[in-house]
């Protein structure tokens, strides 16, 4: 499930990657929103491979398993084929139908037409190919802007908060991130570009007759969540939405990722400072583009790598950095974006964005380590009334519903009452009941 911000480090190292681009057709006539017999709405997206993922409004989800006469099934929990009590059969493309099975009963349904608008927007050395959704048949209450996650996929065919938001009458602009999809130019993670490239998205939305006069907003998924901020300092929008994200710079996040590791491991105080001179070499390596710190790299490497905590070392990039050989190094120079921000400080931008934002945080977050993040909500929300924070306690990173286990957390479901939570705060930018489980900040220890 990683994908945030360094997670691709780890998956071009071990696969050799020479591109993060989505290699398969963008066209999937399976994807979108449907509207069975029995009234209720269900939306479809991809999952691995070939496979499918189906999510209910409700949050409650399953990855659909292709089968060899073109069928898919799935079983209990988030991506499981035993048991099988879904079973799901798409019509062709040019019918937009679907028979979809639940425990014995069965029901039609029919893909729900959203009008979209493909825009193409030029940005400085790139053009970013994005797609408006609107509700069907009305005129939207307001319009989002997604800024999607870390990784190097498309989001426009990956994402499907683009097929849920417009069943509640806010239209949704998804894009591809620079060297992604069908956008052009080289996969960045440099924040300021990042930004500077939503900025233009803003302006070309904003340009669309549809949605003239409607309120428009940002919302950033993970590495999202370190942009939209940036980005509503830079051009006026009406609200900001971040989810899984923090306000920690990302060297920090990191170093809680492995400082969990090490605590979980019992490890005591002076082997995990001694731990983390390794962290701090991995760092240099890093923040140099992987040109640098490779000598004093190797001199702790050597040094410790015979401790029993050394192999505890992961992290966002620290294990695959000290895990790579130098050859692997200098190949991921040429393909991997070396134009980290290491040491950003979302802070400032944080405190000068003076529309009303809401933070979704998930407690059980293995990805994006929250606790520095908690504590700046807590301070912001305790002076300013336009921050809504609301923690979802046992969700991890994707507002991921986990229960724990002697293997590691497995996931359940999304977390109930996340998607109506977006709605209705994009629509009212209040928090105005308690949605499934989740807390406002003022409630949560």
């Amino acid at each position: 499930m990683k994908t945030h911000l360094l997670s691709l480090l780890t998956v071009f190292l071990i696969s050799g990657a020479a591109t993060a681009q989505q290699t398969e057709s963008f066209s999937n006539c399976r994807n979108g929103a449907y509207a069975l017999s029995d009234g209720s709405q269900l939306v479809i997206s991809p999952s691995v491979d070939k496979d499918l993922r189906y999510r209910r409004l409700d949050g409650t989800t399953g990855r659909l398993f292709l089968q060899a006469d073109s069928s898919y099934l799935s079983g209990p929990g988030w991506a499981n084929a035993r048991n099988p009590n879904i079973f799901a059969r798409f019509g062709g493309c040019a019918n937009d139908s679907l028979i979809f099975q639940q425990d014995g009963k069965t029901f039609t349904g029919k893909r729900i037409p959203f009008p979209v608008i493909p825009m193409h927007i030029p940005v400085k050395g790139a053009t970013l190919y994005g797609e408006l959704f609107l509700p069907a048949g009305r005129k939207p209450k307001a319009v989002v802007i997604l800024h999607y996650g870390s990784g190097g996929e498309s989001a426009v065919y990956n994402n499907y908060k683009q097929y849920i938001l417009p069943l509640g009458d806010v239209a949704v602009f998804v894009y591809d991130k620079r060297g992604t999809g069908r956008s052009t130019g080289q996969l960045s993670a440099n924040f300021e570009l990042l930004a500077a490239d939503m900025v233009a998205t803003v302006k070309a939305v904003k340009a669309q007759a549809v949605v003239k006069g409607v309120p428009v907003g940002l919302m950033g998924e993970s590495q999202g969540g370190w942009i939209v901020p940036l980005t509503a300092t830079l051009t006026p929008v009406d609200f900001v939405i971040a989810a899984y994200s923090l306000l920690i710079p990302p060297r920090e996040e990191n170093r809680q990722e492995v400082l969990h590791d090490l605590q979980n491991g019992h490890y005591n105080k002076e082997a995990i400072a001694t731990a983390m001179q390794v962290v701090a070499a991995t760092d240099e390596v890093l923040r140099t583009g992987l040109n640098g710190g490779l000598a004093a790299l190797d001199s702790v490497k050597a040094k410790y790598k015979q401790e029993p905590w050394y192999a505890s070392l992961q992290g966002d990039y620290t294990g695959p950095i000290l895990n790579a050989s130098r050859a692997q190094l200098d190949s991921l120079k040429q393909i991997f974006p070396t134009d980290i921000p290491l040491d950003y400080d979302p802070l400032p931008a944080f405190r000068r964005v003076n529309v009303p934002m809401l933070w979704i945080i998930a407690g059980k977050d293995t990805e994006a380590p929250n606790g520095g993040t908690i504590a700046v909500l807590k301070e912001a929300t305790a002076t300013r009334k336009n921050i809504d924070v609301v923690i979802f306690p046992n969700a991890d990173h994707g507002i991921i519903d986990v229960q724990d286990s002697p293997q590691g957390p497995i996931l359940l479901r999304q977390s109930a009452g996340y998607f109506e939570l977006l709605r209705d705060w994009i629509l009212t930018r209040q928090v105005k009941k308690r949605y499934g489980d989740g807390l406002s900040i003022s409630n949560y220890e």
